[in-house]
């Protein structure tokens, strides 16, 4: 069995179907993103019902649109140059599945990061180029599968060319579904495991949860590597196509409770990220897609095979802070108290959390490593980022809505400014400095979405759990981030001293 052929679906030669019928070989645009995922995976909304296809489901159907709008940006002449890159053969691929060899490469991938931020607002913990994060990361540590299995190495250096080929969406699977932690890993009735094997195949039951963006995906990237307590048969990392047959995708609750429009949501008419349960039903996975098996050593190897994860987060993370630290601005002109110093201090606390942010994420790059030919972001500069990033993130947010003052409570829906009687009655009473009502109204609804909604909401508790929390990022700078120098120079001056 090959890499081309690796389901009952068989995801990669449909993708190729789909490919045939477009000008680029290796690009897919977005209505050919949106007939990538119309390949019978099986998602269940809250309610119990299967979604027929996601690209319609209001539920999945608008991010799935807007990520097809990421995708088109592959072949406008303002981003192409940012989002795709030319390969040896003269060909365009995906920016995101080009493995980076030196530290201009890291540059680009950084800038590509920025412009789908841009398209997103940010809204996205997953967005399109996020995907291959995970697997970049296996190559980087490829040394390590080599030891294990040289035929795993294999499967996952394959498995990045064909993605990268394909133009395929990935997102990755890491975290347990949350269970009492007094019962042992391996014996609790969700975690993954291998319960059958072939020469060819593997048979997994078990769970998986989040998956952020699997609903809209091609491929989960499956990576069991949080912590130890597991048996071999738990240990395992390996491709998931999200159609595989066994596999069920049940998602929560919808923070976009009603139809979004752009006028009253405009971010949530982007969609939302739909997290969910994964749920492996005696689920047959070809051994072709299978990255490493058994080998309990590397679940430790959580900090190495995610450096690239860490980096996107941190570096989305820091345009995203861009992002609201302009909003802060607009916010205090259009009230007119851009002149107040107390409104000066606060705006200047937000661009500084940003400005703090894209260094550690530019310095990351210019502190680059290289391992296995594979350029490699400073690990250490992007913990510690990291860790600014979401310990400052709630002060952040709260500066932001301090400085709207009553806006985010009064807004009125477009019905309301639409009347014959109250609209204009609001554009008399409400205007801004230089901004009409209505358009001070549709910056409140900005930020609102931003910051308030349920769908924000959703999205600040993801930022401090993503890819791990809080403490658990502090204990990777304290354990990484080499001081023994600095710890020495005290110590020999302090002797030199008695």
């Amino acid at each position: 069995m090959t890499i081309d052929s690796t389901t009952g679906v068989d995801t990669m030669q449909r993708v190729d179907e789909i490919l045939n019928k477009g000008t680029e070989p290796h690009l897919l645009n977005g209505s050919q993103y949106l007939e990538t995922l119309r390949d019978g995976r099986r998602v269940i909304d809250s309610l119990g019902q299967e979604i027929p296809d996601v690209t319609e489901h209001p539920l999945t159907g608008p991010s799935a649109h807007t990520f097809a709008s990421v995708m088109d940006m592959q072949f406008d002449d303002e981003h192409r140059d940012i989002v795709t890159y030319v390969d040896d053969e003269g060909n365009r691929r995906a920016r995101g599945w080009q493995v980076p060899r030196n530290r201009e490469d890291l540059v680009l991938k950084r800038e590509q990061i920025g412009v789908t931020g841009q398209r997103t607002l940010g809204m996205f913990g997953r967005p399109p180029e996020y995907g291959p994060a995970m697997s970049l990361g296996f190559l980087a540590i490829i040394d390590r599968i080599e030891k294990e299995n040289p035929a795993f190495a294999e499967n996952i250096r394959r498995f990045v060319d064909a993605s990268s080929r394909r133009n395929l969406l990935s997102t990755d699977l890491i975290a347990d579904p949350q269970s009492d932690r007094r019962i042992p890993r391996n014996e609790r009735p969700g975690t993954l495991r291998v319960v059958g094997e072939t020469d060819d195949s593997l048979v997994l039951r078990g769970s998986k949860i989040a998956g952020s963006s699997g609903a809209i995906s091609n491929f989960f990237t499956l990576s069991t590597t949080l912590g130890e307590g597991l048996t071999p048969d738990a240990a395992i990392w390996a491709a998931i196509p999200v159609s595989l047959p066994g596999v069920s995708l049940v998602t929560r609750e919808p923070t976009l409770h009603k139809k979004q429009n752009r006028v009253d949501n405009p971010l949530g008419v982007l969609g939302e990220e739909v997290d969910q349960i994964i749920l492996f039903d005696d689920a047959v996975l070809p051994k072709d897609l299978v990255f490493s098996l058994r080998n309990t050593e590397l679940l430790t190897a959580y900090f190495d095979s995610c450096v690239f994860v860490f980096w996107h987060i941190l570096t989305r993370l820091a345009y995203r802070a861009e992002l609201i630290a302009g909003t802060a601005q607009v916010v205090a002109e259009t009230l007119g108290t851009d002149k107040v110093p107390g409104v000066r201090r606060t705006i200047a606390d937000i661009v500084t959390y940003a400005q703090v942010l894209r260094g550690f994420s530019i310095s990351a790059i210019a502190e680059s490593e290289n391992w296995n030919g594979v350029e490699v972001p400073n690990p250490g500069l992007v913990s510690a980022g990291r860790y600014y990033s979401i310990s400052e993130y709630d002060n952040v947010i709260s500066r932001l809505k301090d400085l709207c003052g009553q806006g985010l409570i009064s807004r009125w829906p477009h019905e309301i400014w639409e009347h014959p009687e109250f609209g204009p009655k609001l554009r008399d009473i409400l205007p801004g400095h230089d901004v009409d009502a209505f358009g001070k109204n549709l910056l409140f609804n900005f930020v609102w979405d931003l910051t308030t909604s349920a769908n924000a909401g959703r999205l600040g508790m993801f930022e401090k759990v993503n890819a791990t929390p809080p403490a658990f990022v502090a204990e990777i700078v304290y354990q990484h981030v080499n001081r023994d120098k600095a710890s020495q120079f005290v110590r020999d001056y302090l002797a030199r001293s008695r």
